[in-house]
C-alpha cells in the first residue's frame, strides 16, 4: 500500500466531503491516527504468536494505527468498540474473539441452521425459555467460532469487520454479523470472493470518491 496515495485520497475526501456525508465519515473525519512504531507491531506479534499480513502491517506503520476507513473507521490495533461504547482492549476467548494463534475455522460463509436460531413457538416455562437462549448464546458466541481473527472495524449494529491472521484465510477480511444472527462471511469487493486488507481499504477509498464526484 502506497502511504502517499492513501493520504492524498484522504485529503481529497476531506475536501469533497466537508460535511462528512459518506456513511461513517462523521466518526473519523477522514483522519488517520499516528502510525505505530515497529516495536509495537513486533510486541503484538510476539504476545499473540502470529504474523500480521504484510499490507496491514505496512498500513499500521506507514499510514496510521486506526482512524479513517470503511464504515465507522479502523480500530487501533488491540482495541475495538466493546459494547458499542468507548474503545476498549479486546480479550481473547470472550466470544467476540477466540484464540489468535488457532486457525480461523471457516473457508466459506458460516451460520447456525435456521431451525437452531429460531426459538420454539412456546416454552413450558420462563426458566426453559431462559435456558434455550443461554444455550444458543453459548453455542453461537463460542470462542471456537472466532479463532484466528480480530476486529478491525465497526460496521454498525454490532457487526464488525475482522482480519484473519492464522490459517488458510490469513490476510483476508471477513464480516462477523452474529449480532444480527447473520453468521460470519467473507468480505467481497470488485467481484472477488475474497479480499485482502489492502483491497478492502482501497476499495473504500475509491468508492467513497466515486460517490462524491457524481
Amino acid at each position: 500500500m502506497d502511504s502517499n496515495v492513501i493520504r492524498a485520497r484522504l485529503d481529497e475526501l476531506r475536501q469533497l466531503d466537508a460535511g462528512c456525508t459518506v456513511f461513517g465519515a462523521s466518526s473519523h473525519g477522514y483522519k488517520l491516527n499516528a502510525p505505530s512504531a515497529e516495536v509495537e507491531i513486533e510486541d503484538f506479534e510476539r504476545d499473540y504468536r502470529v504474523l500480521l499480513p504484510d499490507d496491514y502491517r505496512s498500513f499500521l506503520t506507514q499510514c496510521g494505527n486506526g482512524g479513517a476507513g470503511p464504515f465507522y473507521g479502523l480500530f487501533p490495533i488491540r482495541f475495538y468498540d466493546g459494547a458499542g461504547g468507548p474503545l476498549e482492549r479486546w480479550t481473547q476467548g470472550d466470544g467476540i474473539l477466540g484464540s489468535l494463534q488457532e486457525p480461523f475455522p471457516h473457508n466459506e460463509s458460516w451460520n447456525l441452521a435456521d431451525e437452531r436460531l429460531e426459538p420454539p413457538d412456546t416454552f413450558p416455562s420462563d426458566a426453559e425459555e431462559d435456558k434455550w437462549h443461554e444455550e444458543l448464546d453459548e453455542e453461537y458466541w463460542s470462542p471456537l467460532v472466532a479463532n484466528g481473527c480480530f476486529p478491525i472495524a465497526h460496521q454498525g449494529c454490532a457487526y464488525r469487520s475482522v482480519l484473519v491472521v492464522t490459517g488458510p484465510e490469513h490476510g483476508h477480511v471477513w464480516t462477523d454479523a452474529r449480532a444480527g444472527q447473520q453468521g460470519i462471511f467473507p468480505e467481497k469487493v470488485c467481484g472477488k470472493s475474497r479480499c485482502t486488507f489492502a483491497e478492502w481499504y482501497e476499495n473504500w477509498l475509491l468508492e467513497s470518491l466515486r460517490k462524491l464526484q457524481k
